[in-house]
């Protein structure tokens, strides 16, 4: 008998979800730049489990995510608004991205996916945390971020669909369950 979560999740799949998060903030603490402006690859790894987990796991997982790096690697100030930005963009990334709702991994998915999150989440709303936090200037702060975000959107987009696509050609997620 498998035992599961009261959610349904088997202890296996669990384990594998904070597997993922060991390894998001692992590869958080290789980012680079400065707090207005930061670059790292963990958005692969949220990705991945909002693909495999959905969006009630996924936006689980940016949260815990958020608050262990915060807690384990400080960088600046912690504010808990950034937690509730990492739990929107989790469940982004698991809504769009549930396998369970695509048959195949769809472009324009992955391609929404990165518009919502380098344009909305990053963009906007931690631009705004960011005004909140050091009192300086929304709209200026906005254009120094803006370049950034585009440049990141087809990097998102590459990242995650070629993934993706590795994850469905490999049957990893056969392997998973």
């Amino acid at each position: 008998m498998e035992k599961t979560t009261r959610h349904g999740l088997s202890m296996q799949r669990l384990v594998f979800l904070a597997a993922l998060i060991a390894i998001q903030l692992i590869l958080g603490r290789f980012s680079f730049g400065t707090n207005f402006l930061k670059v790292s690859a963990t958005f692969i790894v949220s990705a991945l489990i909002g693909y495999w987990y959905g969006p009630f796991y996924a936006g689980i997982a940016g949260g815990v995510s958020d608050l262990i790096g915060a807690s384990l690697f400080p960088q600046g100030a912690f504010n808990p608004a950034f937690t509730v930005v990492a739990i929107f963009s989790g469940f982004i990334y698991g809504w769009l991205l549930d396998q369970r709702k695509m048959s195949t991994v769809s472009w324009w998915r992955v391609l929404l996916v990165a518009v919502i999150i380098n344009l909305g989440s990053n963009l906007v709303i931690n631009t705004a945390v960011l005004q909140l936090m050091y009192h300086v200037s929304f709209w200026p702060l906005f254009w120094l971020r803006l370049p950034k975000e585009l440049m990141m959107i087809p990097i998102y987009f590459v990242g995650i669909y070629v993934m993706l696509k590795a994850v469905t050609r490999l049957k990893l997620t056969q392997r998973l369950d």
